[in-house]
Order: structure tokens, then sequence, then C-alpha cells
């Protein structure tokens, strides 16, 4: 059915042709390694374990031999695949032994080496109007630390620029601030931002990841979540966004003058794949910029080049650019960058022991380089057309089982009628050789690695048309 393109970039020496399944998923091998592994974690959500030394390109290989295309990931985390050979060539070359040998407090004496990673890697490829960069482990403490960040810059601007005061600094330690304790981050139901607990307190997504936490009252808004084919919906999306923005508004002026932030994912990744034009965001851009609020955009699914550009809000043409961008995954480590009056000025307010992994930020300067001879970023952008032509292909032609086909790049999903139906299909495609996720209450999501080119989208349509039949 799905003739392979030909692929821009080139393509990985010795990957292998397709999906090759030996048994079913989970085989026996992996489930002998869960009965072990859940004694002591939770193995549960695991999917299959897998072998990592014969995984390559586009394709892992499971502990029982199974082949599987990969179209999720690692959770969106794979930035060009396994073993690439420019990465494995790097270890055996040296380039990173300056970082192998032990992880540094980079806070306290970082080598040499990072400050170059910082100036000529993370910055060089930082956000428009974007001078500061602070590195982490994951995308929760990314996340976590630009709420702190904001919070510092309302309270500093509430103080007009002087220093705390004694009583501040004895209220603070009682968790007594006058104020301070009322500052609210707005955001979008759907949204998720991390399982951190001021990360969570703006997590919409899932019941199960805030049940019996106790969460910051912070207002929550409605994501406008566009219908698609968007031709055949515009004036319904016209309408929820302007729904949307309203309640933006009123959530802000309910609280005048203790907004410190609103929080907004690109494409609600965890919530279904829900999508907003590039004129909604154009709009939260211009009245939070009105109204003082920091615009934080949580690119830690959407960013390192999955929806086409190393950014996804680059396609919103913004009048001017966001406070903050937070980033993860397919970057290797967790961080946000931002404009440089969001940036605390006093020493230690953002810090820890950590501060990233420089292992991974040495990584991150070849993955770069990668994409960047490799012309990875248009080979997703051509690949995610085919891929979405491909599942608005399969919506027509399959109506009753696939709909609301859509996708920026390679970032890209369908919806199943039902929860049930959803799921079924997960293992039936797994079980096929696709290995695949899930997205909000019945969503298919796509997270392939930049790599992944027309042939694997032909070969992952093929896949699911046998589970639509």
């Amino acid at each position: 059915m799905n003739a392979p393109l030909p692929s821009i970039s080139p393509p990985i020496p010795g990957e292998p042709e397709r999906a090759a399944m030996r048994t079913e998923i989970p085989g026996p091998a992996s489930e002998a390694l869960r009965a072990r592994h859940h004694r002591y974690q939770d193995a549960r959500p695991i999917h299959f374990y897998q072998d990592a030394r014969k995984s390559l390109g586009n394709y892992m290989v499971d502990v029982d031999g199974n082949v599987l295309l990969d179209v999720y990931g690692h959770i969106a985390a794979v930035p060009i695949g396994y073993n690439h050979p420019d990465l494995l060539a790097a270890w055996r070359s040296g380039r990173f032994d300056w970082c192998a040998g032990y992880r540094s407090a980079l806070g306290v004496a970082p080598a040499p080496e990072w400050v170059d990673l910082v100036e000529k890697t993370l910055m060089r490829v930082a956000p428009k109007g974007h001078t500061r960069v602070f590195t982490f482990t994951t995308g929760a403490e990314g996340v976590e630390n630009a709420l702190k960040a904001a919070f510092i810059h309302l309270a500093r601007r509430r103080r007009g620029g002087a220093q705390p005061s004694d009583a501040d600094l004895t209220a603070c330690m009682l968790n007594r601030q006058p104020g301070v304790n009322a500052f609210k981050v707005i955001s979008f139901e759907g949204g998720f931002h991390g399982r951190s607990m001021g990360a969570l307190s703006a997590t919409r997504s899932k019941p199960i990841h805030k049940l019996d936490i106790p969460a910051f009252d912070w207002p929550v808004v409605p994501f406008p979540a566009n219908q698609f084919p968007d031709a055949e919906h515009a004036e319904q999306n016209r309408a929820a966004e302007a729904r949307s923005l309203e309640a933006v508004k009123a959530a802000i002026d309910a609280h005048p003058d203790e907004v410190a932030a609103l929080i907004v994912e690109p494409i609600q990744g965890e919530g279904g794949d829900r999508h907003a034009s590039p004129a909604f965001f154009q709009a939260l851009r211009r009245l939070t910029a009105e109204r003082g609020v920091a615009f934080i955009v949580d690119e830690v699914q959407t960013c390192g080049g999955g929806t086409g550009a190393l950014w996804a809000h680059e396609a919103w043409d913004l009048p001017e650019p966001p406070d903050m961008v937070t980033f993860s995954k397919k970057m290797q480590l967790g961080g946000f960058t931002c404009r440089e009056e969001l940036a605390p000025i006093e020493a230690l307010r953002v810090f820890n022991t950590w501060l990233g992994d420089p292992l991974r930020g040495a990584q991150l300067e070849v993955i770069l380089e990668v994409i960047e001879r490799d012309r990875l970023l248009e080979n997703t952008r051509a690949t995610g057309a085919r891929l979405v032509a491909g599942l608005e292909d399969l919506c027509r032609r399959y109506p009753g089982v696939l709909s609301g086909a859509r996708g920026s790049g390679t970032f890209a999903a369908v919806d199943f009628p039902h929860a049930a139906r959803r799921d079924a299909a997960l293992t039936a495609l797994r079980n096929r050789g696709l290995e695949v996720g899930g997205s909000g209450e019945r969503t298919l999501r796509f997270r392939p690695a930049l790599i992944f080119a027309p042939r694997h989208a032909a070969e992952a349509l093929d896949i699911l048309e046998s589970v639509c039949k």
C-alpha cells in the first residue's frame, strides 16, 4: 500500500530492513525479567526488556529476539536512534573522556569543557531572544525551576527591586510569606508538566498523577484542543480558542498581582496530542506581556527536532519571544532557557548538586552535529508530511476505527473511538512489530527518532493498517 519515498538523511549502516517477530510481546525472557525486577521496583508499566547492544537505528531488539520498529522513542527521548555510529565513534575516540570518569557538581568545580558546551552548544541552539540557560537532569526539574524563577521575578518586581527585609527572611523560614504564598501559575486542562510538587500542581492530564498529593491552589483554564481535519472544523476551532483566551483573562483578573506565570505546551503530549493554532499562542504571548505574567513554553517533549524544528514554538512567529522555555527528552538533559530579566539576580537561587549531566551535554554536542550534517530536521518535516498524509488516508478508509489524524513533523497522532479499543490496538501493534505508545484517553502517538525516514513511515502505516483490518 505505502510505497516508500527517497530519504533525505543517509541510512544507518546495518539497520534492519523491517520488523521481525519471534514471540508474543512481552516474550518469555521479558516476563522472567519482569518477575525478578518487580520484587524491587514497580515493573508493571514496562512494555518489554530491550537488548541495548543489538538495537540499531529505528529498530529496537528485545531480549526475546524480537525486532520492532520504534515510533515511541522511550517517550520521545531518542534523538538519532539506537547506537548511532557517530555517537559510538565519539565514545571510542575518547571524546567523552573528560566527563566519563566521574560526574561533577557543575556549580562547584566544572571542567573547562563544560563552559565550551554551554557557550557553543546549548546557547548556540537556544531560542531566539534567550541569553541564559539553566541545566538540570530531568524535564520536571526544568519546569520546577522555571516556576521558581517566575516567582522570584514577581517578588522582586513587587519589592521595587529592593532587597528582602529581615521580616521577609524570617517569614520564609516559617512558610508564612505574606503575599508570596498567594502567587499562582495558570495552566491548561490536559497539560502535563512533570511529577515534582510545583510541576504537578500545574499538571492536569491524569488524576492518578495527582491523587493524594497536596497541591497549590492554582487556576486551570480550558485548552482549545482543536479538532482535525482543521479545514472541516475551522469555525469550531476559532471559537474554542476564543473561549480559552477569555478564560485566561478571567483567571488573571481574578488574581490581580498574584499570577506569576502561565505555562503551556506547544502540543499537549500526555493529554492526547492536543493542538492549537499559532494565532492562539500569539494571543497568549500578547496577553501575558500586557499583564506582566511570565510566559513559559514547556518544550520538554516537543524540543529537539521532532516537530521539524529544534523548538516547536518557532512555528508560531511570536511578536516577542517567550519568557522561558523548558527542555529535556531529545536534548538529553533537562533545563530551561530564559530572557535576561527572568534570571534570578542572587547566586544559589536556582541550584542543586549536579546542575545537569556533562556526559549528556557532550552527547548532545555530537547529536546536534549529526542533525545539522544529515539534514535531520528537513528529513523529519518531509517524513512527517508522509506520515500524517498516510494517517489521514487510513482515517478515510477506516472511519469506524481511526479519526483525527494530526501532527507537526513526525510528532503525530491519531484517535481510536475509545480507550479500550486504543489499548487493544497498542498490544496488537507491538505484536506486529511496532513499538508505540498511547496519549490521553484514546490517542495513538508517534514519537520516532529524527532518522525516521519515509520507508519507516511506510512500514509503520502498513502495520497500523493490518490492525485496522
